[in-house]
C-alpha cells in the first residue's frame, strides 16, 4: 500500500535537504519563487512548508523580508540537545527490553567503525555512523510517537560544516564520545535500563559537546 505524502511536505523535506547539503547557509533567504519554479508547484504549498519550517526552528521570517535560514549557535545547540538527551534517554530505556545478542554485536561494529572513521580524520563519515548507532536503537524502542520526535530534534544536527573544525581537537572530542558509545553498548548487555538512562541524558548529551553542532 502506497503512503501518501502531501505536497507541502514534499517542499518541506526539499527546503530542508538544501539546508543540510549547504546550498542555503545559515543567514541567507530562501527564495519562494526559486522552490515554486524547482518543484514546479504554486507559492501555497511553499509557503506552507516555509511556515512550519519556522514553527520547527529552521528559518525565522522577518516582516516584510522573507523566510531566512537560522543560525544555530552555542544557545540554540544547547536547547536542542537538552531536548535530545530526554528523548534519547527514554527511547534507550524502552529498547532495552527488546535488543538481542545479535544488535549488541551491531551496534559494537558501529562502535569500531566510528574509531576507525575518527583515527582517519574522515569527520562526516563519523558523524553518519554516530547518528545510525543512535537510530539503530531508538528505531526499536516501541513508542512511535518518541521516534518521530527524536528523528525531528535530529534534523538540527545535520547541519554542520565538519570541514570547518580543527581536526586535531575534533578528533580528540570525539574519541571521548566514542568510549561513551561504548558504555552504552555495555549498559545494553547489562540490560540496565535506569542506568542506561541515567547516563545518557547526564553524561552523553553534556555540554562539551556544544562546539561540533553550533554554526
Amino acid at each position: 500500500m502506497t503512503t501518501y505524502q502531501p505536497l507541502n511536505e514534499h517542499v518541506y523535506d526539499y527546503i530542508i535537504a538544501l539546508i543540510n547539503d549547504g546550498n542555503v547557509k545559515p543567514g541567507e533567504r530562501v527564495s519562494e519563487q526559486s522552490i515554486c519554479e524547482a518543484m514546479n508547484v504554486s507559492r501555497t504549498p511553499v509557503r506552507e512548508a516555509l511556515i512550519k519550517l519556522c514553527d520547527d526552528g529552521y528559518l525565522d521570517n522577518q516582516l516584510r523580508r522573507g523566510f531566512y535560514v537560522r543560525g544555530f549557535d552555542a544557545e540554540v545547540a544547547l536547547g536542542v540537545m537538552q531536548v535530545m538527551a530526554a528523548l534519547d534517554a527514554q527511547a534507550a530505556s524502552l529498547a532495552c527490553e527488546h535488543l538481542t545478542q545479535e544488535d549488541y554485536q551491531q551496534m559494537q561494529f558501529m562502535v569500531d567503525s566510528m574509531n576507525l572513521a575518527i583515527e582517519g580524520g574522515l569527520l562526516a563519515q563519523y558523524y553518519e555512523l554516530q547518528h545510525n548507532f543512535h537510530g539503530y536503537y531508538i528505531d526499536r524502542c516501541g513508542n512511535e510517537r518518541l521516534i518521530s520526535l527524536v528523528h525531528q530534534q535530529q534534523r538540527y544536527f545535520v547541519r554542520r560544516d565538519f570541514l570547518a573544525l580543527d581536526i586535531d581537537k575534533a578528533r580528540a572530542t570525539l574519541l571521548h564520545a566514542n568510549k561513551e558509545h561504548e558504555e552504552i553498548v555495555r549498559l545494553f548487555r547489562a540490560k540496565d535500563s535506569v542506568g542506561l538512562a541515567t547516563f545518557i541524558c547526564t553524561k552523553h548529551w553534556s555540554n562539551d559537546y556544544i562546539e561540533l553542532f553550533k554554526h
